[in-house]
């Protein structure tokens, strides 16, 4: 880590729009639409400003009124905006918030988009980096163009370079992968992260650490335990730097979900309290609201249970609040 003095955390990615239609179509008579501002590093950063934590988005908005509407919406949330600018237009995706969250389906529409269409050469590393001590990013940034990934793995080599901790949530999209191989451009990345989140399944997507074990589909398999502690030595043995893994376990069945996660630190296999529910009322952001808790925990210095125990229990609540970020019914220090 730098200096006490340096205790911003740095996220960088694309920031969406989504619309959120109805589920039977009352939209069009209506002729009203919910919109909601996201993206996953957007809602990392999100929950992390929420809890009073200096933060930074790294992203792109256009040169028009619904770029500067963004900026000061940002703004006042208490989140400071690095904006690379061009005449583009702002990504969007569209998933209802409404009616059976296992059946839903994401349409996304950010082919071009003023993100995917920026060189991300405005700021220095110097600007980039000033008073930053963490740095954040997904698996679906470098997915979306070859200057994503690009500037991906040259702020987490300068990241390194400065010893500034970096994390990586392998978020999983099959759309932005067709035709590419995650591996082979995740692997590069690898080498540089510190802190790691996603599951048994993203890891063997991402990383070719195979799911050994035969698994039943249930929650409770014990074997899932087996395969996420495995999976974690493998990553370690692979990719030394990496000290602390996360695994999140989300089993739905129509509205039943049933949630818990895993945290491996320090060679042994921490398991958080398991929640269940028979009805959730949003899918969107409960994975990014476990990683900004899980980055608010370590900063804050507490103890692994702890920290695995409140990124658990922030992650289930936000299945209960509509959007894609948290609101201020969750209070990660009032758990």
């Amino acid at each position: 880590m730098q200096d006490s003095s340096s205790n911003t955390i740095l996220c960088f990615g694309e920031l969406l729009l989504h619309f959120a239609p109805d589920s039977h179509g009352n939209w069009l008579n209506d002729q009203s639409l919910k919109i909601y501002v996201g993206g996953a590093e957007y809602n990392v950063v999100s929950a992390l400003a929420q809890w009073k934590n200096p933060v930074k988005l790294l992203s792109a908005l256009p040169e028009n009124f619904i770029g500067k509407q963004l900026e000061s919406q940002l703004k006042n949330k208490g989140i400071e905006m690095l904006a690379e600018k061009n005449n583009g237009r702002i990504g969007t995706f569209y998933l209802s918030s409404d009616g059976d969250m296992q059946n839903a389906s994401v349409v996304y529409d950010r082919f071009p988009s003023v993100f995917t269409q920026s060189d991300l050469e405005t700021f220095s590393f110097d600007e980039i980096f000033s008073e930053v001590e963490w740095l954040h990013i997904s698996t679906i940034t470098p997915a979306l163009s070859e200057n994503a990934y690009q500037k991906c793995l040259d702020l987490m080599k300068e990241a390194a370079s400065r010893n500034i901790t970096v994390s990586l949530d392998l978020n999983y999209r099959a759309s932005l992968w067709e035709g590419k191989n995650p591996f082979d451009t995740i692997k590069t990345l690898m080498p540089f992260v510190n802190v790691l989140m996603g599951n048994i399944w993203s890891i063997q997507q991402f990383l070719n650490i195979p799911v050994e074990y035969e698994l039943n589909g249930n929650f409770d398999d014990k074997k899932l335990l087996k395969q996420a502690g495995k999976s974690a030595l493998e990553i370690q043995k692979i990719y030394p730097n990496v000290k602390l893994i996360a695994n999140t376990f989300r089993f739905t069945n129509g509205e039943e979900v049933n949630y818990y996660a895993t945290l491996f630190a320090d060679q042994n296999l921490l398991v958080s309290e398991h929640y269940q529910s028979d009805k959730i009322e949003e899918r969107v952001g409960s994975g990014d609201s476990f990683m900004a808790a899980l980055i608010h925990g370590i900063l804050k210095g507490n103890p692994a249970q702890q920290i695995l125990e409140d990124a658990t229990k922030v992650a289930f609540k936000k299945l209960f609040v509509k959007g894609d970020t948290i609101n201020d019914s969750i209070n990660i220090e009032k758990l």
